[in-house]
């Protein structure tokens, strides 16, 4: 049965609390969770609540450190300092706002962090302060390069926002096909995946989900060039951990994962009015939609709006989850004393 997400993010919040994070960061974190839970991200929501208690347990992430921010003018490095990826990720964000509103572009760059959730949260956030926002990540080897056969970056996401009148245009995508957490969701709901999600341990591709064992680059060498930009960006220019340097989330209980991410702020005023940028924006989005829909579509829709729908729905009628997540969520909060939300209907 679906759970109304307001009794999710209180639920995860509260648990989030008995491991040890300050309220105010349960509660950000919670929300970037159930957000992506809403917009249909499962893959990126409560999913991953298992995987970070295993690394808080393992001490490989603080529940109480506090992000280092170094800034020099419109240019800023934060090391995470053992700190969640999210805890990181609202620093960077709120770095890049303000050094954006003083100097018009501001690109910011973590090092030292973990999984911080959906990118697309972040760069939501910059949007939602009349800004446009761009934020990649990289993250542990899950996927193969164009023409090979052995995982060589991670699903590396890259998103995008922009302000309209109304929700933001925005992106929210991994340069692979599919993000791994989809094919834990698919695990997890016992299903099949299509057939250019992922490979087996032969390179050859599998519908069957247990056997994936890397995944494939989003449109071949497109995907496979995009996982670069986000790797140099993400990576390379941030210090952080590259390529088979970054801890594996889920079976790496050895060393932090030393995940880097990369925004950049874009101070919309400062080319032109924004409220001719909104309008220019609704006309742009106008246009799109105007289009009239190919044969088994029912509307073009502008990236974001399916996201938005689901969040509506979801909202209305609560977040479906897979029993087997709803299984190891049950067990998290008995061992914490805090039931899961089902339980107390």
């Amino acid at each position: 049965m679906p759970i109304a997400a307001d009794r999710l993010r209180e639920w995860v919040t509260a648990l989030l609390v008995t491991w040890s994070y300050a309220p105010d960061d349960a509660a950000y974190i919670a929300d970037t969770l159930v957000d992506a839970n809403l917009r249909g991200v499962d893959s990126h929501g409560v999913i991953r609540l298992g995987a970070y208690r295993a690394r808080l347990e393992a001490g490989l992430v603080s529940a109480t450190a506090q992000p280092i921010v170094t800034r020099t003018g419109a240019t800023a490095r934060v090391d995470a300092n053992g700190a969640a990826g999210q805890i990181a990720a609202r620093t960077a964000t709120e770095t890049a706002r303000d050094a954006a509103r003083e100097h018009g572009v501001a690109a910011v760059a973590v090092h030292n962090s973990a999984h911080f959730g959906a990118a697309g949260y972040y760069a939501r956030a910059l949007a939602a302060e009349g800004l446009i926002g761009v934020v990649v990540s990289n993250s542990e080897p899950v996927v193969v390069p164009f023409g090979g056969r052995d995982p060589l970056f991670g699903t590396n996401p890259l998103a995008f926002a922009a302000p309209t009148s109304g929700a933001p245009l925005s992106l929210d995508m991994a340069t692979s096909t599919s993000a791994m957490g989809k094919v834990l969701v698919a695990r997890a709901d016992g299903r099949e995946v299509p057939p250019d999600w992922g490979v087996d341990a032969s390179g050859a591709p599998t519908t069957d989900p247990h056997e994936i064992r890397a995944l494939l680059p989003a449109g071949g060498p497109k995907g496979y060039a995009l996982g670069f930009l986000v790797e140099v960006l993400g990576g390379v220019l941030t210090g952080a951990a590259v390529t088979h340097g970054i801890g594996n989330m889920y079976s790496d209980f050895e060393r932090p994962q030393d995940v880097g991410h990369f925004m950049i702020a874009i101070d919309i005023s400062r080319f032109i009015p924004p409220a001719d940028f909104l309008a220019r924006m609704d006309a742009l989005a106008a246009e799109a939609r105007a289009i009239a829909p190919a044969p088994g579509f029912d509307a073009v829709l502008v990236p974001g709006e399916p996201e938005e729908r689901a969040r509506d729905t979801r909202t209305a009628d609560g977040v479906p989850l897979p029993a087997a997540t709803i299984e190891e969520l049950r067990a998290l909060g008995a061992a914490a004393g805090v039931a899961f939300p089902e339980a107390q209907a």
